[in-house]
């Protein structure tokens, strides 16, 4: 536990974002080299595609993450602020 009462840790912000990003890229590659024996275009496409899908899934999961701990610092703040 931190000293302003949180449980954040920096490590596993940083594994489970990077990890969905990741498992993006993961699902997103044997599509990408399938289809490109059929269509260099369309494997470009899906490519880009999914680099996009992995910016914004480790986005959301940021957000998801820190959302909590803003919300917990933020009653923290407020009962500091009550107790003064």
């Amino acid at each position: 536990m931190n000293d302003d009462g949180t449980d954040f840790s920096l490590s596993r912000h940083f594994f489970f974002s990077l990890g969905a990003g990741v498992l993006v890229l993961a699902v997103a590659t044997p599509i990408v080299f399938a289809v490109s024996t059929a269509s260099p275009v369309a494997a470009l496409i899906i490519a880009i595609a999914a680099i996009v899908l992995m910016v914004v899934v480790i986005a959301l999961v940021s957000r998801r993450m820190l959302r909590g701990v803003q919300t917990r610092i933020d009653e923290i703040k407020a009962e500091k602020a009550a107790g003064d």
